[in-house]
Order: structure tokens, then C-alpha cells, then sequence
């Protein structure tokens, strides 16, 4: 199947963005304590170790591999990089305080972009809230700040778990900030997690608050939006599930069999923990909308422990496009169908 326009990889440059903001654990702000997201906090992990010889692809698992690499990639930046704020702050008390939120800045980029930041933080080194305010660079005032993100996390013995809301609308308006190419944003994205740390348990959950992406191409646009859950969850023992849905446009994928419409995707995997797996993808009219050549497509894919397919299945009429597609026996998947 046919691998074009993808919405995802474009978020890599919100990631990089707020990695030059965003504190990592066990810091100090002027001599306060503050706990904050570890990188294992929000990384999602699918079976992919040493998965895929290069002539054997599953299709479904290739868009949430694909999927999961680029949202690790923009959001476990947040918490992988200290950035140099957290150098300022760690150096210097607060300029002020409301309630008790303790207020440092404005103070203007460091990195050469024209913007300013001012920073709030509240709490203790078990439970801290924060937030990323972003001006035009020599702003003072800070009811001229607006909230990039904010967020909270909460440490109690081994289970950790905050959440963070990063706000698009804010990061567009501010050119200096927007690192991709070719796209624009609108909305917001808000990140849940919780994790133990002994067992190794995680959920990640991304929920779409009237997200927009908008991809000016040269030959062709797209636009993709949600106000869906973007989930991951990993139990104790290796076993998990990964979910993801929005309604996009997919004239180029797969084999140019959609119009420019939307319709609404959705990719679903679950798997053993020895890595035994299903993985399950549709394409789906929504209230009579959309311009698929066959109307509705749904894929259905099984793979063992090393990855390799065992069965797949797309729909009778596009199978019908691609005669060698179908194999196997989905009596033999490990994993049925939920």
C-alpha cells in the first residue's frame, strides 16, 4: 500500500519547539524543589524490536510504527531536553509571586527568537503545576503573555502520573516558534499519562481538542482535524494496545483510491507479551461524507512474535485491486479481534 502525505511527522518540529521550554525531573527553581515528566513518562512503546524484514511489511502496523516513532518523537523532546529556561530558573529566584504560584520572568529568548517568556510554578517536589507563557520579544507586561502549555505532575511512591495542554493557536502566532514546513495549526492537544514505575505499567492518552493541521503542498493540500483519543497502554506484563483516529484527507493513500473529501481513519493494535499481535486499520464515511473509490476500506493484519505477518485482509472490493493482498488464516491469529 501506497505511504504519502503523513500528518504526524509534521508535529516533530512542535516537539523540538518545546524542548527549549520545557524542565525535566528533579529540578530546582531558585532553590524550590519541582517534579516534572521523565522521558519514560510519555514514551509509547509498540512491539517493534527487530520487527519488519524489509520485503514483509504490515501495513497497519507500519502507519502506528510510523505513528508512534513521530509522536515520540515531538513529545518526549518536552521532557528529554532541559533547555536553557531551566538554567535560567535553577540560577535565579522568583521575580514575584501570585498566591502561591511563584512567577519568573518576563525575560526574553535566549536562543535568538523573537519572543519572551514568562514561567509560573506551584508546588512541591511531589506534586508541581506549571506553565509556558510566550510574548513578542521586550514585552514586560504579563497580562500580554499567552499560555503555551501548561500541565501538572504527581509523584506518589512508584506511580507517577500529570498531564500537560499544549495550545496551537498560541504557538501559530508566533512565527519564531513554528518549525515545520509547509504546515499550520489550530487547537489544542492534551496529554494524560500515568506509569508505574516497579511494574512497568504506562497509559498515554492524547485527546484532540479541535485540532487542525493544514499542509500546503505543491501540487495538492491537505487537512486533517480531530476531537478524538489518541491511547496507548502497557500492562505489567509486556502485553498493550494502541488506538488513534482522525478524520483527514486521503487522496494519496492507499493507491490513490480516495478523492479529496474527508473521512475518518482509525488504526487499532493489541498484543501479547511476547509480542504476538493484531493490528487493524479502517477508512470510514462519516455522516455520508467522503469519496472512497469502493466506499468504507477496513485492513485486519496478524504477526508472531518476530513480527512477521501471518494473515491480512483488506476489503473484498479493494482486495479485488490488489488480487496477491490476501493470505493466511485468521483462525490461526493469536490475538482476536476485540
Amino acid at each position: 500500500m501506497a505511504r504519502k502525505t503523513s500528518l504526524l511527522p509534521s508535529l516533530l518540529g512542535v516537539g523540538v519547539l518545546l524542548a527549549t521550554v520545557a524542565p525535566t525531573s528533579g529540578c530546582l527553581f531558585g532553590g524550590y524543589d519541582g517534579v516534572f515528566f521523565e522521558e519514560e513518562d510519555v514514551r509509547i512503546e509498540i512491539p517493534s524490536s527487530g520487527f519488519r524484514a524489509d520485503d514483509i511489511h504490515g501495513d497497519a502496523w507500519w502507519l502506528i510504527n510510523e505513528t508512534t516513532e513521530h509522536v515520540n518523537g515531538w513529545v518526549t523532546t518536552v521532557v528529554e531536553t532541559s533547555g536553557y529556561v531551566v538554567e535560567f530558573l535553577s540560577n535565579h529566584r522568583e521575580s514575584g509571586v501570585d498566591g502561591t504560584w511563584r512567577i519568573y520572568g518576563p525575560f526574553d529568548d535566549q536562543g535568538g527568537r523573537d519572543v519572551a517568556w514568562l514561567v509560573r510554578i506551584n508546588g512541591t517536589d511531589m506534586d508541581t503545576s506549571f506553565e509556558f507563557l510566550v510574548a513578542p520579544k521586550g514585552t514586560t507586561s504579563a497580562d500580554e503573555f499567552e499560555i503555551m502549555a501548561e500541565g501538572s505532575l504527581t509523584v506518589e511512591d512508584e506511580l507517577r502520573f500529570g498531564n500537560m495542554r499544549i495550545d496551537f493557536d498560541t504557538i501559530e502566532n508566533f512565527p519564531d516558534l513554528d518549525l515545520t514546513l509547509l504546515w499550520s495549526y489550530a487547537g489544542d492537544i492534551n496529554i494524560e499519562f500515568e506509569r508505574n514505575v516497579d511494574t512497568g505499567e504506562k497509559r498515554i492518552d492524547l485527546d484532540f481538542d479541535g485540532f487542525v493541521a493544514n499542509r500546503t503542498g505543491y501540487l495538492d493540500d491537505d487537512h486533517f482535524e480531530s476531537d478524538e483519543t489518541y491511547a496507548f497502554h502497557k500492562a505489567a506484563d509486556g502485553s498493550g494496545s494502541f488506538h488513534l483516529a482522525l478524520m483527514g484527507e486521503w487522496d494519496t493513500y492507499p493507491y490513490g483510491w480516495s478523492g479529496p473529501e474527508q473521512e475518518r481513519m482509525q488504526l487499532d493494535m493489541v498484543w501479547t507479551p511476547t509480542n504476538e499481535g493484531r493490528a487493524f486499520g479502517t477508512i470510514t464515511e462519516v455522516e455520508g461524507k467522503g469519496d472512497m473509490l469502493h466506499g468504507d476500506l477496513s485492513l485486519d493484519e496478524c504477526f508472531d512474535g518476530s513480527g512477521y505477518l501471518t494473515y491480512r485482509s483488506l476489503s473484498e472490493l479493494y482486495a479485488a485491486e490488489v488480487p496477491t493482498y490476501n493470505f493466511g488464516d485468521a483462525a490461526e491469529c493469536v490475538v482476536a479481534l476485540p
